[in-house]
């Protein structure tokens, strides 16, 4: 009754604020009152959780219409408990499903006390609360926890504290949480084969990256002022006076305790809590969540993963008919995601009646179909390779394989534009992000296209995909960046995924090692995984560039410390393959 009459109230609030103030004060507190509205007021406000080395944690909570001990589900964030639309959607859902809802701002962060980082401290401190929630007379002594992004990654952190009342958790596009397991080290999503994420790492640091509750919130910038600048690692400052980790970050990432430090999974922590992983193909840490999945999977834990269309935390939306990037999107059947989620908590936490669900499910785009697999990629999967060859092909047959040598100069002053893939925060709203058309740069001199044959028969893959390339470069140091994109009969080329490496890290992120200009080198580079259909008649294409400007940081090209370097060099990047050194893009394919 209580959240009923707050409702009802609050709801009048609104409309009178519509009626008597008008559009600006609307837009002005549009968050707020959508909050107020759809959640409710917390049943206990602010209050502060000390955690054992004094630091006191602003939480809030929201209790069930019923009474007595429930189960509870934790919601750490850094982005502001009272006013962040995803906890407001949450508590909404779970109060009326029974369960009591705790959201609390990290240490540094909004109402917290104490210096925010990504993410020290975010283990020992979920813990701490975790000890304080199952000591109050409302919690059945069983919690668990839930969220996209920061909420997903901070999750594995604390999952990894072992703690006894922590009893499922749900982290969703949490692949940031990842620190040097089977070699990915892309740390808070930041890195990608050891090339910078740019635009997102400048945009994030730039508008959230405050290390104090003062500092905390949405700083207002448009990132696009300052991407194309010299040197990185001044670029966050030229945005906010105030400290972030943006620099720490640069400086580090050769620095393995650095992250160990920072609470980055290493692979070695005793995983035991039940958890549902679920991510979308086009986030940026796609990669990286099957890693952590199988990682506790491996340490003995109950895991469920589900991938399904859509990009960073866009999933929900893509339970239906929609559109991601260029690619309609049409699933044969509903997934369900928020009765799915709680029904999870509720077998875990409460007396909710066990659920069946296989090991990974995922969505296949373009033929819109649901699948099942007890293992990634799928036990089915066949590897199977298209070679190039010259006259910029692809072939099936490495005995087909002509000579090849092509080449093209890489101009960091110049570099190719960023269309669609995990692109983020630029500062262009007419950026997008996805599977979008790529014929725009399709014809730049520093772009190299190979292409299969038009399809006999409809092919669909579902793990990873690498290239494993015959290089030489003119500079000691350079990147490469590779797409992989579905050319319809109409000449439409889709980008289907993408990846990159910074060649002094080919042989492993703790060992960089500078190239000799004019020498050849085979060289992995891992494009992101997928599930996908190309149809009969399409050509699967493969682009070699150098650049990806600006979601990717450029290579100064010169073998020094990129990040503080405000000179640039052009290079020359050869690509080369015969039958004794074949080149390959490799693809994991379904049995049609």
């Amino acid at each position: 009754m209580k959240r009923k009459v707050v409702l009802v109230i609050c709801s009048v609030i609104a409309i009178g604020c519509l009626v008597l103030m008008g559009k600006t004060l609307l837009d002005k507190n549009r968050n707020q009152i959508a909050w107020w509205v759809q959640a409710g007021a917390p049943d206990l406000a602010d209050v502060m959780v000390t955690v054992p080395d004094g630091v006191r944690l602003a939480t809030d909570v929201y209790l069930p219409a019923e009474s007595g001990p429930r189960p509870t589900v934790l919601m750490r964030l850094p982005y502001g408990k009272r006013t962040y639309g995803e906890v407001r959607f949450w508590v909404g859902e779970l109060t009326r499903r029974g369960f009591a809802v705790v959201a609390q701002d990290m240490r540094g962060r909004y109402g917290s006390e104490g210096t925010f980082a990504p993410y020290p401290n975010e283990g020992p401190d979920g813990a701490a609360t975790l000890d304080w929630i199952i000591n109050q007379p409302w919690s059945n002594g069983r919690v668990g926890t839930l969220g996209c992004s920061a909420l997903g990654e901070s999750q594995l952190m604390l999952a990894a504290q072992g703690h006894p009342a922590l009893h499922a958790i749900v982290p969703i596009a949490a692949g940031g949480a990842i620190g040097s397991v089977e070699g990915k080290n892309a740390y808070f999503s930041a890195f990608e084969g050891g090339v910078f994420n740019l635009a997102a790492s400048v945009g994030w640091f730039g508008t959230e990256g405050g290390k104090t509750a003062p500092k905390s919130g949405y700083h207002p910038i448009d990132p696009g002022d300052v991407l194309d600048g010299l040197p990185v690692d001044g670029l966050v400052a030229q945005l906010r006076s105030d400290e972030t980790d943006y620099e720490a970050f640069l400086q580090n990432f050769d620095n393995p305790q650095y992250w160990r430090d920072a609470g980055y999974i290493t692979g070695n922590e005793a995983f035991s809590v039940p958890a549902l992983f679920i991510d979308t193909w086009h986030d940026p840490g796609i990669d990286s969540s099957l890693t952590l999945a199988e990682t506790l999977q491996n340490a003995g834990a109950s895991v469920n993963t589900i991938i399904g269309a859509g990009t960073h935390c866009n999933y929900l939306g893509t339970d239906g008919d929609t559109v991601v990037g260029d690619l309609p999107v049409s699933p044969d059947r509903r997934i369900g995601y928020v009765d799915l989620i709680s029904r999870f908590l509720a077998w875990h936490l409460g007396n909710g009646p066990a659920i069946d669900l296989p090991e990974y499910t995922y969505f296949t785009l373009v033929d819109n179909q649901w699948r099942e697999a007890n293992k990634w990629p799928p036990a089915d999967a066949i590897q199977k390779q298209l070679y190039l060859s010259a006259g910029q092909s692809l072939l099936w047959k490495k005995s087909a394989i002509s000579d090849l040598k092509s080449s093209f100069l890489s101009d960091p002053e110049n570099p190719v534009p960023s269309i669609g893939g995990p692109l983020c925060c630029t500062g262009n709203p007419e950026d997008r992000e996805g599977p979008v058309l790529q014929n725009s740069i399709e014809k730049r001199d520093d772009v190299l296209l190979f292409s299969s044959a038009p399809l006999e028969q409809p092919i669909t893959v579902a793990g990873p995909i690498q290239a494993k390339l015959w290089v030489t470069i003119s500079t000691p140091d350079s990147d490469l960046v590779l797409r992989i994109s579905d050319v319809d009969t109409q000449g439409n080329s889709l980008l289907v995924q993408e990846g990159a490496l910074r060649l002094r890290y080919r042989g492993g992120f703790e060992t960089p090692e500078l190239m000799t200009p004019g020498q050849i080198y085979e060289v992995t580079v891992d494009m992101r995984q997928i599930a996908y259909k190309f149809e009969a008649g399409h050509q699967i294409r493969l682009h070699v560039a150098g650049t990806n400007f600006p979601r990717l940081s450029r290579n100064t090209n010169t073998g020094g410390p990129i990040y503080s370097e405000t000179e640039v060099r052009s290079t020359e990047i050869t690509v080369l393959s015969d039958t004794n050194e074949p080149s390959a893009l490799i693809l994991q394919t379904l049995p049609n």
